[in-house]
């Protein structure tokens, strides 16, 4: 059966959003009947409308493959992860809890930090932020994870 809204985005082939609330229903199911804790991590990029509108969108999307690149480099192969928005990634890391989704989130912004993106004469640092939230610790319902992740608004 297809599900309106589930797809790939076509820039990076990865999940669209539509999959990241299945993704999430679909390991609270795991956690309800074999407690395995699971983790979310959202990257969200400040500055990507800058990046579009002063090097234009193609370089924009080379930055976001390089990020792409590198997030793949630091997760492993079970988890999954999505392409939310121009800015905004999330990853379901499975059997994973907070303090160990924090050590993810510290590697990926030390990596980035330590990253260039092909953008300009000198390249550009994407400005990111990167938050966590955990099941159970932070919540056992979805819309509340994805809220402490701060991929839902309040």
């Amino acid at each position: 059966m297809t599900h309106v809204g589930l797809g790939r985005e076509p820039l990076l082939a990865l999940y669209n959003p539509g999959y990241v609330l299945r993704e999430v229903e679909r390991h609270l199911k795991r956690y309800r009947r074999h407690g395995r804790p699971f983790a979310l991590l959202v990257v969200d990029i400040h500055n990507m409308a800058w990046v579009d509108g002063t090097f234009g969108q193609t370089a924009g999307n080379s930055a976001l493959g390089d990020l792409a690149d590198l997030i793949a480099a630091s997760i492993r192969e079970v988890d999954a992860w999505f392409l939310c928005t121009r800015d905004q990634f999330v990853i379901v890391m499975d059997e994973t809890d907070g303090q160990a989704a924090d050590t993810v989130a510290e590697r990926l912004a030390t990596e980035a930090e330590n990253t260039r993106f092909i953008l300009g004469p000198e390249g550009l640092a994407l400005e990111m932020s990167f938050r966590t939230a955990a099941c159970p610790d932070d919540a056992i319902e979805a819309d509340a994870l994805l809220r402490v992740a701060g991929f839902l608004s309040s």
